[in-house]
């Protein structure tokens, strides 16, 4: 009867004992967090090296904050070798989506497949990418719509004839690919409209100024500017007015602060107008709907409707 009574109290110890580890193990796993308090990871990859995507991120980083989900931002530079090294970190941290803005179409193909094979979904931002990888959806402006639009407000204002230049973004690039098929799309129904030049302006306002006093000495007749880019048609504008040929007509992509006042005072003739801050924020929600298990279309583009002088007062700078 002594053993029994001694066998018993040895087992309730036991039990005690294995109690308290689970009870102080749960505690520990609650305070690192476990699969129910844990937020949902997301990992945004893009580049910052204008204020246009500076406002993308924080439409990106308040949307997060609303939806109570954590965020990464990570600055590709323009650099896709940096990003695929991005997206190799992003799948070591186990996020649970990713918001991609492609550095260049066909190189981050690669990098998707990665975040597929680990089952990461990916959401599209902004850029196009290539083929032969998963995504969930894109989001973002309709680059091509937008670069029509400003090219078409370039044609117009030209009356349809005159020697054209265009400044352009990094060679390769989604963006720089899109713009430049988009204008020649348009001066397709434009016959009377002929490129001279084609220069890339490298990000860099300074460059433009420079190229443009030497694109007015070599094309007299030179009658319009298409920049991928508000601030770069401010640039050349600015040239051409400090020259004495403001005839000379300039459209830029975008929708920036500075670019409504310039077309307000007539300076610039037009741009398209994007909302970085709405993309950032439509990526976020629609990573997180996912992740809630809604079924989402393929694509949700952002509009980017066209600003000349007679309906600039209608729109608030995006950046």
């Amino acid at each position: 009867m002594g053993f029994v009574k001694l066998l018993n109290k040895t087992l309730i110890i036991a039990l005690s004992v294995v109690l308290a580890v689970f009870v102080v193990g749960c505690k520990q796993k609650g305070q690192t967090g476990s699969d129910d308090t844990r937020k949902l990871q997301i990992g945004f990859l893009m580049t910052l090296d204008h204020p246009y995507w500076q406002n993308m991120r924080l439409g990106a980083e308040d949307e997060a904050a609303k939806l109570d989900v954590d965020i990464t931002i990570l600055n590709a530079k323009e650099d896709p070798v940096l990003q695929i090294e991005q997206i190799m970190d992003m799948i070591a941290k186990r996020v649970d989506a990713v918001c991609l803005v492609p550095m260049k179409k066909e190189p981050l193909v690669r990098g998707v497949q990665m975040l597929n094979r680990k089952g990461i979904p990916v959401i599209i931002v902004n850029r196009e990418i290539g083929e032969d990888c998963e995504y969930v959806c894109y989001t973002g402006t309709d680059t091509y719509a937008g670069a029509v639009v400003s090219a078409k407000i370039l044609a117009e204002a030209m009356g349809g004839e005159g020697q054209i230049v265009e400044f352009h973004q990094h060679l390769g690039t989604g963006p720089e690919v899109t713009r430049s098929k988009a204008l020649r799309d348009v001066l397709d129904d434009y016959p009377k409209i002929k490129p001279v030049a084609r220069i890339p302006h490298k990000g860099e306002r300074d460059i433009v100024k420079t190229e443009m006093q030497t694109l007015l000495q070599k094309y007299l007749a030179l009658a319009g500017v298409y920049a991928h880019g508000d601030n770069f048609a401010i640039a050349a504008a600015q040239v051409c007015r400090k020259v004495g040929r403001s005839d000379v007509k300039a459209v830029g992509m975008g929708g920036s602060r500075e670019m409504l006042k310039a077309i307000k005072d007539g300076l610039v003739t037009g741009t398209s107008y994007q909302q970085p801050e709405e993309e950032g924020r439509s990526a976020i929600r629609l990573a997180v709907r996912h992740l809630n298990g809604e079924q989402l279309e393929k694509s949700y583009p952002v509009e980017c409707p066209p600003i000349t002088r007679e309906n600039a007062d209608k729109f608030k700078g995006q950046f």
